[in-house]
């Protein structure tokens, strides 16, 4: 903490550690970002960018904090403005304005600015670039594809503008891993406790990471992990967010003098999604999991959370700059953008869907009191968290429940079960699982996912069996289109008022986290006449590019069907109204979705309708989005945070509550 703070504000100090310590460092961190944001005027034209490319004011001072975080013992920070404001044309202008020194290049930092993004977000990158910057003044690659490993090692320059993604970061890693794993050193079990020894096994360890970068260096298939880089980007941060993950442990490993994390949301559901954070920022002594456990976890999910809750501010105060779409500068609104209306839609089923519903519901409460009667709850996680799931689909539509996962891979995220394992009283592990199940091998029912047995396919028992035949009656076609649903029924009504009241150029993205659902819905559009394109994560990114060049360009096309997987990164400021098929339980990533159009370059009022069913799961899950938004204020803007306000088990279990109605 000393040494983070001492970096932070400048300055070497005495920490104390009491309350009032901590609350004197929050105070002073905000009067010195107050000073820094009225005394930060410099020109908003940028040497490197083309002329007719201008900063915006918040943009100038964001481009002057990252400057500073440069300096020093500064080694850079978290950019966490909201959507929309420019994270991208800020850190290209520190690039432009930040390259390496001799004295950089002395100390071995060859490599030039390394930027980590989605594969979603790669070639925008790639165009801001050229679009920003003038000609020749960066030069920019990719590194992607198979074809990334001709011979790149030496082309890894100080010059160099790299970009790639966390899937090839992930796979150098995995490769560098495996080309170091038989050089280690057996006696590094020694544990002599001598202060010669221990600088003795200081010196080897060194040595070593001498050794594996060389060897790196040389070998192709771990390219990024040879090269110790001037400037490490990741974009899109929250991608690292849980620790146990390759593209995490990655990231953390790259070798790297400034590094910066670039994320509108840092946390979307519990403040454990900050370590790796910290572990890739080597912020001390936060970047260690053991401190940061007892420090910041344990505590918070004890519900002893003033002292944890400070000191997590002070670290953020200073390592993070966080600007939201409603701050001032001098007065104004630092971005003049058009309103942004979000509205629950209530969808009723009919009789029939509300019979399908609560015999689904009424099974899976069965199959959750069974799991609570006999102690296996935790256990049973991942069967928990399938019935979720297909309460969720039943409340999109009935053939949702009948289909496999393994026909709809934007559903299901692969997911680790270490944490899991290592926290089994963690019920944010559990809630977190919502967006990305990890689904065992075992053979499970489809409705219910208790354990088949030997022989039996699909369904355990002649009520599940009911509920199956019920549910796949539903997808026998009528004339040109499947039958209907609640909320399909309300989709085709608001692109009818879409088309009726606007004047022509309005568009619609309908996002939904099952692909299924999208080829539900696209027969109706049709037969509605709407002219549409689809992005998902089933297609090429080629072919994204066309739909998202066709939205943007094509007068006619009035639809982008999205997968929410697919969708959550990437521009879509055409269209400006959004249909939210499905509710996603944490609201940060909803947000995130939502302010793809809700950004620079949108010259309409938003429209956004979020649709949910009366009496069903989703009347939960919008509580459960309540509780989320309270925790991520709490930990980034320092507002008060309610001791027991983290997800618990009784939430999880709310949301199999059935419903009254018959």
């Amino acid at each position: 903490m000393r040494e983070l703070l001492e970096g932070a504000l400048g300055e070497e100090v005495e920490v104390d550690v009491s309350l009032e310590y901590l609350s004197c460092a929050v105070e002073e961190l905000e009067l010195t970002g107050n000073r820094f944001r009225c005394e930060q005027e410099e020109d908003a034209t940028v040497e490197g960018f083309r002329p007719n490319v201008q900063l915006m004011p918040h943009q100038v001072q964001g481009v002057a904090w990252m400057k500073g975080r440069e300096s020093g013992r500064k080694t850079g920070g978290i950019l966490a403005d909201d959507m929309g404001l420019g994270k991208t044309v800020q850190t290209l202008a520190r690039i432009v304005q930040g390259k390496p020194t001799s004295a950089h290049k002395k100390a071995g930092y060859r490599g030039g600015t390394l930027v980590v993004c989605p594969l979603a977000v790669m070639e925008q990158w790639k165009d801001e670039v050229k679009k920003k910057t003038t000609k020749g003044f960066l030069k920019v690659t990719t590194h992607h594809g198979p074809g990334r490993f001709a011979g790149e090692c030496q082309e890894f320059s100080s010059s160099l503008y790299l970009i790639t993604t966390y899937q090839v970061v992930a796979s150098e890693y995995a490769n560098f891993l495996a080309l170091t794993a038989k050089d280690e050193d057996n006696s590094d079990s020694d544990t002599g406790e001598e202060f010669g020894d221990s600088l003795k096994k200081a010196k080897k360890t060194k040595a070593k990471a001498t050794t594996k970068k060389k060897k790196a260096s040389a070998n192709p298939l771990c390219a990024l992990f040879g090269v110790k880089w001037h400037r490490i980007v990741l974009d899109e941060a929250q991608n690292i967010k849980n620790r146990s993950t390759k593209a995490a442990k990655a990231c953390i490993e790259l070798l790297g003098k400034y590094r910066w994390c670039l994320t509108g949301t840092p946390i979307q559901n519990s403040v454990d999604e900050l370590f790796a954070l910290f572990a890739f920022l080597r912020c001390r002594p936060l970047d260690d999991w053991d401190s940061f456990r007892e420090q910041i976890s344990k505590p918070v999910k004890a519900g002893r959370t003033k002292y944890a809750m400070k000191k997590l501010q002070v670290i953020l105060k200073a390592i993070m700059l966080r600007r939201l779409k409603t701050a001032e500068i001098n007065g104004k609104r630092i971005l003049n953008l058009p309103e942004r209306n979000v509205q629950v839609v209530t969808c009723v089923f009919d009789k029939d869907e509300r019979a399908f519903y609560q015999a689904l519901a009424e099974k899976t409460a069965l199959t959750m009191s069974k799991f609570m009667k006999s102690g296996t709850v935790m256990s049973n996680y991942t069967s928990i968290l399938t019935m979720v799931l297909r309460l969720r689909q039943a409340c999109d539509h009935p053939v949702l429940v009948s289909k496999s996962f393994a026909s709809d891979p934007d559903a299901i995220a692969p997911k680790s079960t270490n944490a899991a394992k290592e926290d089994s009283d963690e019920a944010d592990e559990l809630a977190d699982l919502f967006g990305g199940l990890g689904v065992a091998k075992t053979l499970k029912c489809t409705i219910c996912s208790s354990d088949l047995d030997k022989g039996v396919k699909d369904f355990c028992s002649d009520g599940c069996r009911s509920i199956g035949r019920r549910a796949r009656e539903a997808s026998v076609e009528g004339s040109d289109t499947p039958p209907s649903s609640a909320k399909i029924r309300e989709i085709r009504r608001i692109l009818k008022d879409v088309k009726e009241k606007g004047d022509g150029g309005e568009k619609t993205i309908i996002f939904s986290q099952f692909t299924s659902m999208l080829d539900i819905i696209e027969p109706f559009l049709r037969r509605d006449r709407h002219k549409f394109v689809r992005y998902d994560g089933s297609m090429v990114d080629a072919k994204r590019q066309i739909s998202l060049e066709a939205i943007k360009s094509d007068p006619e096309t009035k639809v982008i069907l999205i997968s929410f997987k697919a969708g959550s990164t990437g521009e879509f400021s055409s269209p400006n109204h959004v249909i939210l098929v499905d509710l996603w339980w944490n609201p940060a990533l909803e947000d995130q979705a939502f302010d793809r159009a809700h950004r620079l370059g949108q010259t309409r009022d938003v429209e956004i309708y979020k649709l949910a069913i009366e009496e069903s799961v989703e009347d939960r899950i919008l509580e459960l989005q309540d509780k989320k938004r309270e925790l991520a204020a709490a930990a980034l803007s320092g507002d008060k945070f309610k001791a027991g306000n983290k997800l618990g088990l009784e939430d999880i279990m709310a949301l199999f509550k059935v419903s009254s109605r018959s």
